[in-house]
């Protein structure tokens, strides 16, 4: 079966932001924060940098064949990194590009260079991290607007990572205001469905967003880490089933999260997830969810 990896990050050092303090690797998984040094990834990770080489021999280990690198403010910018992992493994690898959201027309205008350059593709936001130096901001903010119509103007698609129940809202008005982006939504819907203060309803909303508009579609990764269970994940493999029930093997497309989900499962665990744990799933549909629809929305055109 084809595994496609649409959610996997590569940094050479952390360098991002978190929690309005700056962080940066050290070794041995840790990274500090601020003056706290944390454990981040598993000491396996020596120097605590996630390599695109390190990638691609878990990639080769698992039967991944290909994998989307999906940047985040929260390890820091490198889309030049991202460059030269994808010239080095055309065939496997594709970048999704990161600007940073609050320069508004300026950001637009690095996007379009970005795009007209055909080395990375995409945007991706991850909202609690792009916004905590601007809390009050919203993604429908007028003066984010040209970021959107620059993403809209080439087709590109938009990986999103919600917090809280603004982002929602955020994102319905989005995807109609939008019609040439697809917006795939991260883990599931992430913190803004599954974190301890999160509304019930809330994933409900993101379903019925997800099967209503045909320009979005849903990631499977990370939701065993808001339920802080064991796996063969039980609760996780429910609300992966009740979303397939609702959106459709379609809408639906597998991720890792690598490599801070290896905090929690091994690579193969992680497949299995979806492709061993989810019975309801006939096989043919785990076919699509994946790697199928990853391979044509992604790396067909």
């Amino acid at each position: 079966m084809r595994i496609i990896d649409i959610h996997a990050h590569i940094y050479e050092k952390v360098a991002g932001i978190t929690q309005g303090q700056p962080m940066s690797s050290t070794r041995l998984g840790r990274v500090t924060i601020g003056n706290q040094e944390v454990q981040f990834l598993p000491p396996s990770f020596e120097k605590s940098q996630s390599t695109a080489e390190t990638l691609i021999a878990y990639m080769d280990w698992c039967g991944i064949e290909k994998a989307l690198l999906m940047p985040n403010p929260y390890y820091g910018y490198h889309n030049s990194y991202f460059i030269k992992a994808v010239k080095t493994y055309p065939d496997r690898l594709r970048g999704v590009a990161l600007v940073d959201i609050l320069k508004g027309e300026q950001a637009a205008r690095e996007l379009s260079v970005i795009y007209d350059e055909g080395l990375l593709f995409g945007f991706k936001i991850e909202v609690n991290s792009t916004f905590q130096c601007a809390p009050q901001k919203r993604m429908t903010d007028s003066d984010l607007a040209p970021v959107w119509d620059c993403c809209n103007q080439y087709h590109q698609p938009v990986f999103i990572h919600l917090f809280k129940g603004c982002d929602i809202e955020d994102l319905a008005v989005l995807v109609k205001r939008y019609r040439n982006i697809r917006f795939v939504i991260c883990h599931m819907g992430a913190d803004a469905c599954f974190y301890q203060t999160a509304k019930t309803e809330n994933f409900e909303t993101v379903l019925s967003i997800t099967r209503d508009n045909s320009n979005v579609f849903i990631d499977t990764s990370t939701v065993p880490v808001y339920y802080q269970e064991e796996y063969p994940f039980p609760t996780s493999i429910a609300i992966i089933e009740k979303a397939y029930k609702i959106v459709g093997p379609e809408k639906m497309m597998w991720a890792s999260d690598y490599p801070g989900m290896l905090n929690h499962a091994t690579m193969k665990q992680l497949i299995n997830l979806v492709l061993n744990g989810c019975a309801k799933i006939p096989p043919n549909h785990k076919e699509l969810i994946m790697g199928k629809n990853a391979q044509h929305l992604f790396f067909d055109n």
